[in-house]
């Protein structure tokens, strides 16, 4: 970017130094000898005034050395078009010095007294803080607290923004990491005027969201030159998430089911069919084994010939621990965490229902270091754990095996992408969230065509270097998301005989048991 910002500069004193040398013997016509003046004279003011501009921003600095940015930063003020342009229009007058073509005299030199106009009329009415000194700029997401799925809505205020005649006030930004990014573009008849924009912006990503500062600038109406933006208007959205319905969650309980469910024991013909234990106040009298009573001299009572209901408690574990997933930018790491963190709730839902307590258990943001939180699950009181839940990212600071009670008396279940080999001293039971049924597939990288443009005519997106740049992107995209389907299908992390795995079925999920 600043070899870019560099060469922009450059070309305002390069593209017409080379027009001029180039024309130099060709000042016998008639059009060249009268305009060179002029457009000397203009240059000379637009550099005078781009200077003064860089000047007083340097001053500026001095009074608020918060602000970074070099002063020199002034100077840029040619567009992309702009610097096409100027460049066009000095290889217009080189043609016409060389072929005498009056014609082409002419487009060199309206074009080039064009940006000069453009540019001095920028740097004087719309450069530095002048336009922002009076600004208020108040962006919001609504709602503000929302639950995943829902749609978002980007609310803009702009009061008090000076907008000279001749020059447009464009914003753009982006809210969420995989939203989309918004465009806004007003006339200079909003002058100092209290505008309201809004754009919609999808369904809603779980996390807490900090929107960065909107970045706000001036252009003129032939798009030949711009101010360097401002940044204002960051906004905050914290989104929730949405806890799925689960089916099959019986398999989690054992062999012995729960209450409503009690499940007869297979006994051989030679084995007893009953067990039995001395007798409590209170025990059905009908129950009493009279035979061996008298010949133990107690009352002893038979038990019920069922395996006993299962475990009344289980630790739900969420595995959020991932090494590299900062350096990875495509959206499928956090589609991934996200159906991890849905699955996570849904279960722990789903066994409340059947009369389980459950404990969730994950690594969270506490103080601003990660750390074990662990929280019952209560349907009535749900709204904490999902600001939990919401919070949760990856992480790789603290391990799985933290997590894992080694005396636990619960079951423990541990919800993870992958399954691994974990020394604990209970046994654990893995649902293994896949990350190819629950991401979505990467978008085709862009054709390389050179006779379809692939935005509409006019657009901006449509230039070469913005295409490379896109290219560059989308491979990127790709090769993160190859890094991140390599990782989870590791061969050491294969899947054990036991496991459930966590499939997608409409708008439910289906725990499979593993053969």
């Amino acid at each position: 970017m600043t070899l870019y910002r560099e060469a922009r500069v450059a070309t305002l004193l390069a593209a017409p130094a080379v027009a001029a040398i180039a024309t130099l013997p060709a000042r016998s016509a008639r059009l060249l000898s009268t305009t060179a003046p002029v457009l000397g004279i203009l240059w000379l003011i637009m550099v005078a005034a781009l200077t003064a501009r860089a000047l007083q921003e340097e001053r500026r600095q001095d009074l608020r050395p918060t602000d970074l940015r070099p002063s020199w930063h002034q100077l840029d003020v040619l567009t992309a078009t702009g610097s096409a342009v100027i460049w066009t229009s000095a290889g217009a007058l080189i043609a016409c010095g060389i072929t005498g073509w009056a014609s082409l005299s002419v487009l060199g030199v309206v074009g080039l007294g064009a940006v000069f106009l453009a540019a001095t009329w920028t740097a004087i009415a719309a450069g530095g803080d002048a336009p922002w000194r009076r600004a208020t700029v108040t962006r919001a997401i609504v709602p503000e607290i929302a639950t995943e799925g829902d749609p978002l809505r980007e609310q803009l205020h702009l009061t008090g923004v000076r907008i000279p005649a001749g020059m447009r006030l464009f914003a753009t930004g982006r809210a969420m990491p995989d939203g989309p990014t918004t465009r806004y573009a007003i006339g200079s008849d909003c002058d100092r005027a209290d505008v309201r924009l809004a754009s919609e912006l999808g369904p809603a990503q779980r996390g807490e969201h900090v929107a960065p500062a909107m970045a706000l600038w001036l252009g003129d109406v032939l798009g030949l030159t711009r101010t360097q933006p401002a940044e204002l208007g960051e906004a905050r959205c914290s989104v929730l998430p949405r806890p799925a319905a689960v089916d099959g969650v019986r398999a989690l309980l054992g062999a012995g089911g729960d209450d409503a469910v009690a499940l007869p024991t297979l006994r051989q013909p030679t084995e007893g069919t009953f067990r039995i234990r001395n007798y409590i106040p209170g025990d059905d009298a009908r129950r009493i084994h009279w035979v061996r009573s008298l010949q133990t001299n107690r009352l002893v009572v038979r038990l019920a010939d069922e395996i006993p209901q299962a475990e009344p408690t289980v630790r739900l574990i969420l595995d959020n621990e991932l090494w590299g997933t900062d350096t990875l930018a495509c959206r499928q790491v956090r589609e991934l965490l996200d159906a991890l963190v849905r699955v996570w709730l849904g279960v722990a839902r789903a066994l409340t229902e059947t009369g389980t307590r459950v404990t969730l258990v994950a690594i969270a943001d506490r103080d601003g270091a990660p750390a074990v939180v662990e929280r019952p699950f209560v349907p009535h009181a749900t709204r904490d754990v999902l600001r939990l839940a919401g919070q949760i990212a990856w992480q790789n600071a603290l391990t799985l095996s933290s997590l894992v009670a080694g005396d636990a008396p619960a079951r423990q279940v541990v919800v993870s992408s992958r399954s691994r080999k974990l020394v604990a001293a209970s046994p654990l039971t893995w649902i293994v969230v896949p990350e190819i049924a629950w991401t979505s597939t990467a978008p085709p990288l862009p054709a390389r065509s050179f006779a379809k443009l692939p935005y509409p005519a006019g657009c901006a997106d449509n230039r070469l270097g913005r295409r490379h740049r896109d290219r560059l992107r989308h491979r990127l995209l790709h090769n993160d998301h190859a890094i991140l389907s390599q990782v989870m299908c590791r061969t050491e992390l294969a899947s054990f005989a036991g496991e459930l795995i966590a499939r997608p079925q409409r708008d439910r999920v289906a725990l499979e048991v593993i053969p």
